[in-house]
């Protein structure tokens, strides 16, 4: 995606599929459908890492095509993942699909031109700088015999009055010497912008939209409602129901005799190897011709020489195949992403004849159908972390009917070896037709199992271990069959539990789950009940399923497991009121990281910490970073696990007051990953110390770990850089209110209406003393409405009482914040306070 003011830029197969995935100089591909076939690599180019993703469409194959995938209404971003399982219907299936057009991020429209059936949904616009992506118009299409096509386009724009038709020059963008330019609402601006050297009409009243929905070549009527004679130095305002025709030098003749009221016809037709297509999506620049990286854009733009995500679409074999290909990056380790000229290099080297360049960026993304799926998920990894709504993608559909079982995947439940009398269910993963369909209905009743070697028996689809040995359980339903490797033993290695250690909140249940490995190492399935637990300690109480409850009151003691002849001891500790994760006392187990960014992580000692004796400083710079979203992290690497079911995160945040966003990460016990929001976007807005919390899914399971903390944000106008420092993380059940100070009995007693004077020891910057920065606050954190009055002598400031004064009998605490800068510049190096007591 990018940004220009407004815009955002945003085989026929055989059907064997004993070995469906095969991986050869690195790369891994799937045969998605008889069509349709998925690749993925990972390998160095230019001493950078990258991940790429390709998707091989055979249009040969009669049960194959490609299809644009479009919002509905128009107007309406949708992740490529939602529009694809949108357009999934019976013998209908979208197997794999990527993000296509550049889109505006105002209106939500695609940038350019996109057409279907030869009707114009979107008119869009083009470029008018060398250095931008849509210089020189193309698209890319299936034409009206199934050939996909990549290559450049004209637009035919006529006018016609009195009794005449005119040509127009080009559509929404800089008009040039002797032309005539179309000047619709999706140009990026709500005016021409064209000097005063030229001659425009503005023309309402037609009787349809030109910008959507209209069938090429068809001739819509309006009226010329004004006129922007030559020598007016404003230029026209493209009406919201019309459009301008802009005209210069020789090119004024087409439009020098129209006056008010006079009625013209404008029609846009392309020329004929684009007629009748199934759908053309106009993008840019072109990445290859002919075979050979030949790019249509200024090859020292930006554009071309910045490292990103790119997502592109390819033709090779006469327009026979198509390739869509998408390259991750801003990810150290996982993929830097490529210049343009690295991946047409690339593009070239998959047998592309011609391709095109889509939206990238964050927007890149492709889906695509896992066996045993109906919908296609994500299988690149955006750079913003989730996939981004965008306004096109492009589709590969299998059309291919159901058939016969043609391959089954089986596996145990839970993996590992068996003991003696231990049990495991063997499941059917998926099973597909000979077209790749996933079959999800089919009757359990004609799935034979079969145990080979005596080592056990099945009831039902559970496999139960009779005696110790190696053997297999074949699974076969219609023509297809599959074979689960099962091993049985007598002895047990070693007894575990997990968690390994609870920490948990007075009152609160976990689940204690035994494990085991044989004496090579190898995971072991028993009998949970075979168990038994015991509780040394006054912690709570454990019943033999494992769930231990702890005591209303703190303590610390333990948990034993036993089974057979090993046992298993877990320490437990259990707390009254909110556990600390982290004490933040220094940066040990902790790592600054960013996206779109530079971030570092310090102890901080000047500040008042709100825990303990220091505080932990983040600091970021989201400056020149572009339109994507930035991020500044800080990851906790060894933060304590919490067991039982807390609701909520809560750490001290001190604000710098730059309106970005509060974010926190969590896993669960089984390291998913859980994002949380302490602020809504540009809610990071307070300055000094403040309590925030973030609730934790109620569906979580426990134990969690906070793993980040980390300040984000999404709009480009607001990037800046900072710093934010975080003190008294922790975890708790119940939210109450929280103590921002201690009340001191030596605190002064004044009157309500008491009006406080700060002298500083130095000329401050006078904007910076202000309520923000300057406050009042109760014992929880309340401010008083007071008012900020910076004084004529730069070195001090009036705090005034709120209207009708401070409450009798409270403590309040005067706070000026080290966000309170000098006439130079200089932050305070720590906050200033001061306790006071109401008469």
């Amino acid at each position: 995606m990018r940004k220009t003011q407004k815009l955002v830029i945003l085989f026929l197969c055989a059907l064997l599929m004993a070995v469906p995935l095969s991986t050869a100089a690195g790369a891994q591909s799937l045969q998605l459908s008889p069509g349709v076939k998925h690749s993925q690599e990972k390998k160095v180019v230019s001493g950078n890492d990258q991940f790429f993703n390709v998707l091989e469409v055979d249009l040969t194959n009669p049960y194959t095509q490609l299809k644009v995938g479009i919002p509905n209404p128009l107007n309406s971003l949708q992740t490529v993942t939602s529009l694809a399982k949108r357009d999934t219907q019976i013998q209908h299936h979208v197997v794999g699909a990527v993000n296509a057009s550049f889109f505006h991020s105002d209106t939500q429209l695609p940038a350019y031109l996109l057409a279907v059936d030869n009707e114009i949904v979107n008119l869009g616009a083009v470029s008018s700088s060398y250095t931008d992506y849509m210089y020189k118009p193309a698209a890319f299409g299936i034409n009206q015999d199934g050939i996909a096509q990549i290559g450049t386009y004209n637009l035919n724009i006529q006018i016609s009055h009195h009794g005449k038709t005119y040509p127009i020059t080009g559509l929404n963008r800089e008009r040039n010497t002797n032309e005539s330019i179309l000047f619709t609402k999706a140009y990026s601006y709500d005016h021409t912008r064209t000097n005063p050297y030229g001659l425009e009409i503005v023309v309402r009243n037609l009787e349809q939209s030109i910008d959507h929905n209209l069938p090429f070549g068809q001739s819509v009527k309006g009226k010329v409602t004004s006129i922007r004679p030559y020598g007016q130095y404003t230029s026209a305002t493209i009406p919201e129901d019309g459009y301008v025709i802009s005209a210069q030098g020789t090119a004024v003749d087409a439009i020098r005799d129209l006056a008010i009221g006079d009625e013209i016809s404008i029609s846009i037709d392309v020329e004929d190897k684009w007629k009748n297509s199934d759908f053309m999506l106009a993008s840019g620049p072109l990445l290859v011709q002919n075979g050979q990286v030949n790019m249509t854009i200024d090859p020292t733009s930006p554009r071309v020489t910045q490292r990103n995500p790119h997502t592109a679409v390819a033709v090779s074999n006469n327009g026979q195949k198509v390739f869509l290909v998408t390259v991750d990056g801003r990810q150290a380790g996982h993929s830097a992403g490529m210049t343009l000229t690295e991946f047409a290099q690339y593009l070239v080297s998959l047998g592309a004849e011609y391709a095109l360049n889509l939206d990238g960026g964050g927007s890149t993304a492709m889906v695509t159908r896992k066996y045993g799926q109906t919908y296609p998920t994500l299988v690149n990894k955006p750079s913003d972390g989730t996939e981004r709504r965008v306004s096109a993608i492009l589709e590969a559909i299998s059309t291919a009917p159901y058939g016969q079982a043609h391959t089954i995947k089986a596996s145990q439940a839970q993996p590992g070896l068996l003991a003696v009398g231990a049990s495991v269910n063997i499941n059917i993963d998926y099973m597909l037709d000979q077209y790749f369909n996933n079959l999800t209905t089919y009757n359990l009743a004609d799935v034979k199992y079969t145990v080979s070697n005596g080592i056990g028996h099945m009831e039902g689809n559970t496999f139960i271990a009779d005696q110790p040995g190696k053997g297999t359980v074949t699974v076969s339903y219609q023509n297809a069959t599959a074979s689960v490797p099962v091993e049985v033993v007598s002895e047990v290695g070693t007894l575990g539990v997990n968690p390994s250690q609870i920490t948990i909140g007075t009152g609160q249940t976990q689940r204690l789950k035994p494990t085991a490995t044989t004496s090579t190492n190898q995971p072991l399935i028993f009998n949970d009940a075979s168990v038994s637990w015991s509780v040394q300690g006054n912690i709570g109480t454990i019943d033999q399923s494992g769930n231990f409850t702890a005591s209303t009151t703190a303590g610390t003691g333990s948990v034993t497991a036993t089974y057979g002849t090993k046992s298993v001891v877990i320490p437990v500790k259990v707390v009254n009121g909110a556990i600390l994760p982290h004490d933040f006392e220094s940066v040990t187990g902790m790592t600054a990281d960013k996206i779109r960014a530079t971030a570092s992580v310090a102890v901080e000692q000047n500040l008042t910490a709100k825990v303990g004796s220091k505080a932990i400083r983040l600091d970021y710079d989201f400056r020149n970073t572009g339109a994507d979203t930035s991020a500044a992290y800080l990851n906790l690497t060894n933060s304590l696990q919490i067991s039982g079911q807390p609701s909520y995160v809560g750490v001290w945040v001190y604000g710098d007051g730059k309106n970005h966003w509060l974010r926190g990460l969590v896993t669960d016990v089984a390291g998913k990953e859980y994002r949380l929001d302490f602020t809504q976007d540009n809610g990071l807005n307070w300055y000094g110390w403040k309590f925030v919390t973030a609730p934790i899914p109620s569906a979580i399971q426990g134990p969690i770990q906070v793993k980040q903390l980390y300040v984000a944000e999404t709009s480009q106008a607001e990037k800046n850089k900072g710093s934010i420092y975080f003190d008294g993380l922790q975890v708790f059940k119940t939210a109450g209110q929280v103590e921002y100070f201690k009340p001191s009995s030596d605190a002064k007693a004044v009157a309500a209406n008491k009006d406080w004077t700060v002298q500083f020891n130095t000329a401050m910057d006078t904007k910076t003393l202000n309520k923000a920065t300057v406050y009042v606050q109760d014992q929880y954190g309340n401010r008083a409405n007071v008012t900020v009055q910076p004084q004529a002598d730069g070195k001090s400031v009036k705090v005034l009482a709120p209207t009708g004064g401070y409450t009798s009998g409270k403590t309040y605490q005067l706070v000026v914040t080290k966000y309170t800068l000098s006439s130079k510049g200089v932050p305070m190096k720590n906050e200033y306070t001061m306790q006071f007591k109401i008469n």
